[in-house]
């Protein structure tokens, strides 16, 4: 297993309640070990497998709803 861990800003995120989408949509990723999302400043931390996903499989899943990981 190869653990990544990075933050990333969330092109897209304005307010806790696209904070809850993005928490609902990172939970259901296999691969994600853990996230926090930081609310104050649209961003999260990502620690993934990068065996299991990618952040571009990520940020295809944001995209569904509108959000984009900015790296």
């Amino acid at each position: 297993m190869a653990e990544n861990f990075n933050m990333y800003m969330i092109k897209g995120y304005r307010n806790e309640e696209d904070a809850k989408v993005i928490e609902e949509i990172l939970k259901n990723i296999d691969g994600i070990i853990k996230f926090k999302v930081e609310k104050s400043f649209g961003a999260v931390e990502l620690t993934f497998d990068d065996e299991k996903t990618s952040r571009e499989e990520i940020s295809e899943k944001l995209k569904t709803k509108g959000f984009e990981l900015k790296y």
